[in-house]
């Protein structure tokens, strides 16, 4: 078992890498473990000596706040002992039961100690990081949350893998996104592993990747310097994608970057030799863009800009801080108006015009 600690900011979890599951460190008769029914069925042993359980279904409905309040009761119901600051919430599951259990972690009691165990890819590369909660409102993605990060993130081999394989390619948007904006440019560092299963080369990378991204919100822990919007790269478009087409985050950020790109260069900020590179790069990774043949009908515009104008990065003058890149390794943040995403989506032919 491997660990990486932080000295100098909270903001920096604990990061725990092990084959199995480490059942010594938690204080299972007093911890409440908050996990996705999924993973309590596919590794019910692991969890048995747990004395306090909370089942969720993970999605994006755990993550409605009409339903939080209930929710919550449930939760001090399950945790059937007196509550202090001490108390700690294990998450074990994908990003919305991080999501959802942070959120819950943060509040009670003025914030309760909190941890992660990830069982998706997606959740260990990006969401358990970095002390983001969040849940929905009224329909947009992250509305309500805090910034409330967990004390240790256990990253569980035995656990991450039991993903079906198509979970391990939707995992490769988020590792790619931070290999593009990397200044070390892990990207080409991606592609020299060309015959490597996709589960194999996330979990290769993982560590670095997760490194990567704490180097960043270490600058900008609650996004008031704007440093900390280069890890939006891909997902201005990607959350309409997500929300319009109920397709997963992965699928839908992947998708993104390739709209954030090719508008990137298209605005002749990233140069055609580079872009070219990107795109073989892609297709040796195995992904690939979506096409209006067989794969999604062009969105309504009407709806895309309600999507757009629900984006937390959106400013009082309907301008959405995008993020470019310029090349390998150096992502550019612009201002731009919604209309003008909208415009840009009807030219590559995301939305009807």
């Amino acid at each position: 078992m491997s660990q990486t600690t932080s000295s100098n900011s909270h903001f920096q979890s604990r990061v725990v890498s092990t084959d199995m599951f480490p059942m010594s460190e938690f204080q299972c008769d007093k911890d409440l473990l908050i996990i996705d029914k999924a993973v309590l069925a596919q590794s019910p042993e692991l969890f048995k000596a747990w004395n306090f359980v909370y089942e969720v279904s993970g999605g994006e409905q755990l993550k409605d706040l009409e339903s939080f309040p209930r929710r919550l009761d449930e939760i001090v119901a399950t945790w059937n002992t007196p509550i202090s600051r001490q108390s700690k919430i294990v998450a074990c599951g994908g990003g919305s039961v991080g999501d959802f259990a942070g959120f819950a972690a943060s509040i009670l009691k003025r914030g309760v100690v909190f941890e992660q165990v990830p069982s998706t890819w997606l959740a260990a590369i990006d969401s358990a990081h970095g002390g983001k909660t969040a849940l929905n409102l009224q329909g947009a993605k992250n509305q309500i949350g805090t910034f409330y990060p967990a004390q240790t993130v256990y990253l569980v081999k035995s656990i991450i893998e039991t993903q079906p394989p198509e979970r391990a390619i939707e995992g490769l948007g988020e590792l790619v996104k931070i290999a593009l904006i990397d200044k070390n440019k892990m990207f080409y560092s991606l592609l020299s592993f060309p015959d490597m299963a996709p589960a194999d080369l996330l979990w290769r990378f993982l560590q670095k990747a997760i490194d990567i991204k704490y180097e960043i919100v270490l600058q900008d822990p609650y996004e008031l310097l704007g440093m900390r919007k280069i890890l939006n790269l891909g997902h201005t478009m990607g959350h309409v994608l997500e929300s319009y087409f109920s397709r997963s985050h992965g699928e839908s950020v992947m998708q993104g970057l390739w709209f954030a790109l090719e508008w990137s260069f298209h605005k002749k900020l990233l140069a055609h030799d580079v872009w070219k590179n990107i795109q073989s790069g892609f297709a040796n990774l195995g992904l690939e863009r979506w096409s209006g043949a067989t794969d999604f009908i062009p969105m309504d515009s009407k709806r895309v800009l309600e999507l757009l104008s629900q984006d937390k990065k959106i400013t009082t003058n309907d301008k959405v801080d995008f993020i470019f890149l310029s090349d390998v390794g150096q992502p550019l943040i612009q201002s731009v108006f919604v209309e003008e995403i909208l415009v840009e989506g009807q030219r590559q032919e995301w939305v009807h015009g």
